[in-house]
């Protein structure tokens, strides 16, 4: 039976104590706070008195707190209401609409809050995921904890129509990579979080979207990544010398591949790798250098590099030191992890304020040198290693450049993290099918769980790709939030003019349409942060009424009116599921094509490899690039916004200057051009104060109609315009 159903008798009066946002309630072996959030409530209890909010990383610092009244045993507030009888509570939305109700109960080591739950109708998402169980967006159970491959957090949205985010005290979170807070659904949903104090916060959210909306309001929204960041990305272990550098970077250049950085491994700051190291390390071993085969002058080359052939640079880091003399110092501060077992027993404690410091000024010279940004390997020791590492180089780049955009590839996270600027990667994949197939159940998995840029190794690490392998996962990449190869040292590297002329067609197709969608996908990216609504999107946030897509996690949306659903079968065999779109709304158009598809699926058996499924439904108002090699040409010609006939719609479409956190001080153009079908014009009007040589200032209009395409004139924008199809 659930422990709901035999909870304690409700009394018709509890005596509660007032606090400065709630109120906070005697209950058995401890206390209960019932309090308001920026984005809904906050059930905090303790074994003692303090039940004050949880020191925490994850959420948002300097909250900003609604109002709220108190009206008997509840607590009011425009989100929603809390209504508590002991250790008991119920919570309804805004218009009184019953959501969940709950009972804490203080264990002797722990907290545990039951929440109701229908196992046959109630499903759950955003608990993040990893190898086991990609093939579904929702879960039934979650262990937070960090891994190679897997991250999992403390958050879900419930079909129930509401988020939940499970927070202990962080200074108590030592070494290991799990956070000691867990959640499952059985007869209820039974939260234990393994802590005498902990808080369990719930958020009124009537739909996926909400879900995202509330839990980025609680814990911070992603910033926008810096715009090089949505270009293609090189990355390889084995960079071998100066000369093989350069002779690759200059192929990408001189054939025409679209290109805006690229990104080394151990190769470039030591001879080797530290994995054969001792605990007390080498003498010769350099952490904070550069390798003289690979960067034997690196101030001139990285010159060089983005002067002349407008590259960016980031470098891998990892979490611990492999220098005997500065093991010794960083020891005798107390700054390394003294728990870990092998390279890990030389990792750096990033909680240390004073380590990050240190840290900090270690790595700054890189930053003089013109290192662009960092990939950051092997930190899951502790859950909160990523966050803290990250937070050690944003602050070192703060003092060197506080203008400039934070931005970092790292291979797990927590929540929270996506305040700072980083990206991460879905760990050493096995180069495989099995491995490919994972990646949009990843993409949207860990979107949900609380981070906004998703990226992996194109092709896989672990492994050679073959050929058709490498052109599929090339065009998975296309649409994921950062486009980045990678591969080890012992395969042939995953660069796009050494697999033969048929793949190279294939490759440079998907590379030219990434650079086509960048600055949409650069616009999603400020929508992200301003409505906080993911750039990605699964389809059930879209279509929840549509039972065939509520779980579904091979295809996405980019935004709400373009579809991807690539292949990730070998042969070139796949089957689509089509949306039911709702009556009178339109229909689905074949990307880029005048071709209406209907039914509730597509089949497509041996498709070639230029094919990648893509499917935008009437309404759709999607802005292009002209093609250009790296993102600092833009515009590079007049912007062509394609329109899909059949229904009204809309886009915002947004420029700044792509390296500065000025658009968060509003400056920046937003441009909304709207559609309306049955006149048959696009319109648009712009906003903002930014002009740069980067803005688009020619636009032109291709509808999509069945059987029938329209280009219209290339026009100015100016500030407003139309066009008339």
């Amino acid at each position: 039976m659930s422990i709901l159903a035999i909870s304690c008798v409700l009394i018709a009066a509890v005596v509660f104590e007032e606090q400065d946002h709630g109120v906070k309630v005697k209950i058995p072996n401890g206390y209960m706070e019932v309090a308001v959030t920026n984005a809904g409530f906050r059930i905090g209890a303790s074994h003692g008195e303090d039940t004050s909010p949880c020191e925490t990383s994850i959420i948002v610092p300097n909250m900003t707190y609604p109002g709220f009244k108190i009206e008997e045993n509840s607590i009011v507030s425009d989100i929603g209401t809390i209504h508590f009888d002991g250790s008991h509570f119920t919570m309804t939305d805004a218009s009184s609409k019953y959501i969940v109700n709950g009972t804490v109960i203080l264990m002797p080591d722990s907290v545990k809050v039951f929440l109701n739950n229908n196992m046959n109708i109630d499903k759950y998402f955003g608990s993040g995921g990893g190898l086991s169980d990609e093939s579904t967006l929702s879960s039934n159970s979650a262990s937070a904890y960090v891994h190679n491959m897997e991250t999992i957090t403390p958050h879900y949205w419930g079909s129930r129509k509401y988020s939940a985010l499970g927070v202990i005290p962080e200074w108590i979170i030592t070494n290991g990579p799990s956070y000691p807070v867990t959640w499952k659904a059985t007869d209820d949903v039974i939260w234990t979080l393994n802590s005498t104090k902990a808080d369990l916060y719930l958020m009124p959210a009537a739909t996926m979207d909400e879900g995202m909306v509330q839990y980025w309001t609680l814990t911070g929204a992603p910033v926008v990544l810096p715009r090089y960041a949505f270009g293609y990305l090189a990355c390889r272990y084995g960079w071998s010398n100066r000369s093989y550098i350069e002779s690759i970077l200059t192929t990408f250049r001189n054939e025409s591949w679209p290109i805006d950085a690229w990104i080394s491994d151990f190769g470039w700051f030591t001879t080797t790798n530290d994995y054969s190291l001792p605990p007390t390390g080498s003498p010769t071993y350099h952490d904070f250098g550069y390798n003289n085969i690979t960067f034997p002058q690196p101030v001139e080359q990285l010159k060089e590099y983005h002067e002349k052939l407008h590259l960016r640079f980031g470098g891998i880091r990892k979490p611990r030191l492999g220098n005997s003399e500065l093991i010794q110092f960083a020891k005798q501060k107390g700054w390394l992890n003294s728990e870990g077992q092998g390279v890990n027993k030389r990792n750096i404690n990033f909680t240390i304020p004073e380590a990050r410091e240190w840290y900090s000024q270690e790595n700054m010279h890189y930053l003089d040198d013109g290192v662009d940004f960092w990939w950051d390997d092997e930190g899951e020791f502790q859950y909160f290693t990523f966050y803290n590492w990250n937070l050690a180089q944003a602050n070192m780049l703060q003092t060197h450049n506080s203008s400039k955009r934070y931005f970092s590839i790292s291979r797990a996270f927590s929540p929270g993290i996506q305040r700072m600027g980083t990206s991460f990667w879905t760990g050493d994949q096995n180069s495989n099918w099995e491995a490919l197939n994972l990646h949009p159940g990843y993409l949207l998995k860990w979107q949900l769980a609380g981070i906004g840029y998703v990226t992996c190794d194109t092709g896989g690490f672990r492994g050679s790709s073959d050929t058709e392998l490498l052109v599929r996962w090339y065009q998975l990449s296309t649409f994921m939030s950062v486009m980045r190869v990678h591969s080890t040292d012992t395969v042939t590297p995953h660069f796009p003019f050494l697999y033969g002329p048929e793949a190279a067609v294939s490759f440079r197709a998907s590379m030219n349409l990434r650079y086509k969608f960048v600055p949409m996908i650069y616009s999603l990216a400020h929508k992200q942060h301003d409505d906080k609504i993911p750039i990605f999107r699964a389809l059930m946030a879209e279509f929840p009424d549509d039972d065939n897509v509520n779980d579904l996690t091979k295809q996405w949306l980019v935004g709400s009116h373009l579809m991807i659903a690539p292949i990730l079968n070998q042969g070139g065999n796949s089957e689509v599921v089509l949306p039911q779109l709702p009556s009178g709304s339109g229909v689905w158009y074949q990307f880029n094509t005048t071709k209406v598809v209907s039914g509730s699926s597509v089949t497509f058996k041996n498709a070639s490899w230029e094919t990648i499924p893509m499917y935008a439904r009437s309404g759709a108002v999607i802005p292009l690039a002209p093609l250009v090699l790296y993102t600092d040409l833009l515009p590079g010609g007049p912007l062509q916004v394609q329109v899909y006939g059949g229904a009204d719609g809309s886009f915002r479409f947004v420029e700044d200057d792509g390296e500065t956190f000025d658009y968060l001080k509003g400056v920046r153009k937003t441009t909304l051009f709207s559609w309306n079908d049955q006149s048959r014009t696009l319109s648009w009007k712009s906003e903002g104060s930014f002009e740069g040589p980067n803005m688009f200032t020619e636009v032109m209009l291709t509808l999509f109609e069945k059987d029938s395409m329209t280009h219209s004139d290339v026009v100015k924008m100016g500030s407003k315009g139309s066009l008339k199809a």
